[in-house]
């Protein structure tokens, strides 16, 4: 008796047989091309290799005429197995091209089910997603960032047309609180997950749903103060209010405009300057000054500080580097150097 996993396996087998078209005709070709193959093999004396190359090339109606039956069950079976490669042979032509030409529709309108593996995921819509794949593939390309897919997520085609991405950015449609549509992002799969939805409680809703089905890091983008509490009870690893800080940058141009600069600079890591975190390892134990001067020295690395449990920024000159900590540095963003 078989056991039972081996029932539920050919089952499920035999579903997925019964509901695939093209699964179908290609059995009934396959077992055509063993039958024919079988009979010309017995009237003909042939090995089944020589009988099943025939019956192969016959049924495809190519017809090399290097095998050719010379009895008369022989040339009886090839009448058969031509007739029958015509029709079994154009049906599985057609399926394929049909299934082609689906999943290239499907591919353009955003429709299709990715593959990917530790990629990043950003699902949203508006200008923020195009400035997060800008300094995700910086980041990519200065190698601080890990080498993998960037996947993108918009809510709808509208949303899509109104955001211009690189051609090598796979871009999918579909309502991200529908479980398929994360199911075709992968996100089961995916390192990090970013929100920019534009609507915190869509943002929650998400997030939770991403949660269920991931392990990925998510990363969020909200408008109110109000809903950064929700989204970390929700599971969110990082939450960003985007409002607050635009409204904090306007206030500080009335009154410190070159400050925004600054900050505007730093922040983006395609212009002069960038603010960035290296491992600080090597320093743990040494004074701060020391650090300071050795970075600026054979790095070019304004050391701004460190990071461990929250930033620690411009400490004590002789305060020593902590174990665990990584440090906080001011590069030129124009510098191809790996840190």
């Amino acid at each position: 008796m078989l056991p039972v996993i081996v029932v539920r396996r050919l089952l499920r087998m035999r579903i997925k047989v019964s509901r695939n078209r093209l699964i179908q005709i290609a059995l009934v070709v396959l077992l055509l091309a063993v039958a024919f193959a079988v009979a010309f093999e017995y009237f003909e004396g042939v090995d089944f290799f020589t009988a099943f190359y025939w019956a192969v090339i016959t049924m495809a109606t190519i017809g090399y005429g290097d095998v050719t039956p010379s009895t008369e069950g022989g040339r009886i079976v090839a009448m058969v197995a031509s007739v029958a490669g015509i029709s079994t042979f154009t049906a599985l032509v057609s399926l394929l091209a049909e299934n082609f030409i689906s999943s290239s529709l499907r591919r353009m309108m955003g429709m299709h089910r990715v593959s990917y593996s530790s990629h990043y995921l950003i699902i949203g819509q508006g200008s923020s997603v195009s400035t997060c794949v800008n300094e995700l593939m910086g980041a990519i390309e200065r190698g601080e960032l890990k080498l993998a897919p960037i996947v993108v997520l918009f809510p709808s085609e509208e949303e899509r047309k109104k955001v211009e991405l690189p051609e090598e950015i796979e871009v999918l449609i579909g309502d991200p609180t529908n479980r398929e549509t994360l199911e075709r992002a992968r996100v089961d799969r995916a390192s990090h997950v970013i929100l920019a939805l534009e609507d915190d409680s869509r943002a929650v809703f998400v997030t939770l749903m991403v949660k269920r089905m991931s392990n990925a890091k998510v990363l969020v983008e909200v408008l109110s103060e109000d809903s950064v509490e929700l989204l970390k009870g929700a599971g969110a690893d990082r939450v960003i209010v985007s409002r607050s800080l635009a409204g904090r940058l306007l206030a500080s141009s009335v009154f410190e405009p070159e400050v925004v600069d600054v900050i505007d600079d730093i922040t983006s890591s395609v212009k002069g300057y960038d603010i960035t975190v290296i491992d600080g390892r090597n320093f743990w134990g040494r004074p701060y000054i020391e650090v300071f001067r050795e970075l600026k020295e054979t790095k070019n690395l304004f050391l701004l500080g460190y990071y461990r449990d929250g930033p620690v920024l411009n400490p004590p000159l002789d305060e020593p580097i902590p174990e665990g900590a990584r440090l906080i540095v001011l590069r030129s963003s124009l510098s191809t150097r790996k840190l």
